[in-house]
């Protein structure tokens, strides 16, 4: 029997997950980053590890979770389909067996025109639906996408991103969340949010149609310091800063301790939300914040490395 991953074991567990983020350089040199991992490593339960974020080229996200391995830290690896058509997918996906790597997150990626290489194409081969349904098939019954069968059978834990909406927009959210779970999600990351009126009220609806009983839901927050930081992120699709936020903090005369009182006030906010099972930081650029964070919420009690 294969056994489960640390974040499959305590999400299974229902202990509230607590993770956090890693952007792979623009280069090669690892050493910043495998240092953000270790002051990370004792409060913590995994680390995620995004995929060429913004559309920019960086260091392959298999490699650096490698190394994040060595350290003691679970990984889990976004896959941007975007840059990958499926025998680019099957290739990582076998890379990531070989390297002990189990978790992974199935999104689409952002639009290669936002990022580094703004004429590079798109690939968008296989959807996130037919992704995450061939590669639990992969686990299930070691199939490979066209059907040839490989043993022994690599073990994936498979999740997916979504999107908070919109009152008027939740029905049909709510069908198309239903829909990736049902290809084999089974954990959903939900986009990070900067106001809590909005994932309560769509958390509301998982529950009220029962789809936390079916996969484990976990929210984000976006860590930042500063209005200029806020102006960047609201221009990143996908990301909604409110006005009254920025607002909040020009006039605050303390950028950065008011902009650490909110993520605190997001990180706490959203840990009572019914239908949670854990949050995830996205710590770029702010990953010196992470342990802080963690104690100040009441997060740390048995995390980090060696904890079960």
């Amino acid at each position: 029997m294969v056994s489960k991953s640390k974040m499959e074991r305590l999400l299974s567990e229902r202990r509230f997950l607590v993770s956090a983020e890693l952007t792979p350089p623009r280069h090669h040199d690892l050493e910043k980053l495998l240092r953000h991992a270790r002051s990370m490593a004792d409060c913590v339960d995994v680390v995620q590890i995004n995929d060429h974020l913004l559309s920019q080229a960086r260091c392959a996200n298999m490699v650096v979770g490698h190394f994040v391995k060595q350290e003691g830290l679970e990984p889990v690896l976004q896959f941007s389909l975007r840059h990958k058509n499926r025998i680019a997918l099957q290739g990582d996906l076998l890379g990531m067996a070989a390297l002990g790597l189990s978790n992974i997150i199935i999104l689409g990626g952002y639009p290669c025109a936002i990022g580094s290489d703004p004429d590079a194409k798109e690939v968008s081969d296989v959807d996130s639906y037919a992704a995450i349904e061939l590669t639990r098939r992969l686990t299930r019954e070691g199939k490979l996408f066209n059907g040839d069968v490989i043993s022994p059978a690599p073990y994936f834990h498979v999740g997916t991103i979504d999107f908070p909406c919109g009152e008027q927009a939740i029905a049909g959210a709510m069908d198309r969340l239903s829909a990736k779970i049902d290809a084999g999600a089974s954990f959903i990351q939900v986009q990070a949010v900067f106001e809590l009126a909005s994932m309560r009220r769509w958390m509301a609806a998982v529950v009220e149609r029962g789809l936390h009983e079916r996969a484990h839901f976990i929210a984000a927050i976006f860590p930042f310091a500063g209005v200029d930081r806020l102006n960047f992120l609201q221009k990143v699709p996908g990301l909604v800063v409110p006005d009254h936020l920025i607002e909040r903090v020009r006039q605050s005369g303390d950028a950065e301790g008011e902009s650490y009182r909110i993520t605190l006030e997001l990180v706490q906010g959203l840990r009572d939300i019914p239908g949670l099972s854990g949050i995830h930081m996205r710590s770029i650029g702010a990953e010196d914040w992470v342990p802080r964070l963690v104690e100040d919420a009441g997060l740390r009690r048995g995390r980090g490395v060696g904890a079960a």
